[in-house]
């Protein structure tokens, strides 16, 4: 997953439902970087050019607005918290967040092989470079700006809430006039309709 690995603990959710709340932090300048992102994640923004752009600024490096690229799913709204902080470097988790699976480019939805609860890692650096996304989504040489807290790995997954999914699966499948595509985006679209109605996150009803 690039910039985050998952700490996984296998529970069963009975009838919780995968809404978008805002994380809760203990007010670090770490975890401030790691729950900025998150809201981006909660806006959708990441499923579009310009929201790509607006959150490569959160890291050090950034990878182009892959357009065709997979959509992993994940719940936001848990407990954000700086566990160690060394020098430049620091590491913060998410806790309490939840990882639902993923649509491809065919609008297809793949749930996860359990339904997981997933701890979040991102480690962060301190520093004064960064490389900034050109208009048409490439990105650019490493540019010198002011010292600020970024995440370390490259940003290059797009990550959508359930929420935000149903909204570009719906976008997806009304301009495509690809049949199978747009069987996929109903498949999908129930799927997700689940997760948000209380059937647990990731079975089915």
């Amino acid at each position: 997953m690039g910039w985050l690995c998952f700490a996984v603990v296998f529970l069963s959710w009975g009838s919780v439902t995968a809404i978008a709340q805002a994380p809760m932090s203990n007010g670090k300048a770490t975890e401030h970087v790691v729950v900025q992102y998150e809201n981006i994640i909660a806006n959708g923004a990441l499923l579009t050019p310009e929201g790509w752009k607006r959150a490569s600024k959160l890291f050090a490096q950034s990878n182009a607005y892959p357009p065709d690229g997979v959509i992993s799913l994940m719940s936001t709204g848990g407990s954000v918290g700086e566990m160690w902080l060394e020098g430049n470097r620091a590491e913060v988790q998410t806790k309490w967040t939840d990882y639902m699976g993923t649509i491809d480019s065919g609008l297809r939805y793949k749930a996860p092989a359990s339904s997981v609860m997933a701890v979040f890692v991102f480690h962060l650096i301190y520093t004064n470079k960064h490389q900034d996304i050109r208009a048409n989504g490439e990105t650019s040489t490493e540019i010198t700006g002011p010292w600020e807290w970024k995440i370390e790995s490259p940003q290059n997954t797009r990550w959508a809430t359930a929420d935000r999914a149903v909204e570009y699966v719906k976008m997806m499948r009304d301009k495509s006039d690809d049949l199978a595509v747009r069987k996929n985006a109903d498949k999908t679209l129930a799927a997700l309709q689940r997760m948000r109605g209380g059937c647990g996150r990731a079975s089915a009803c």
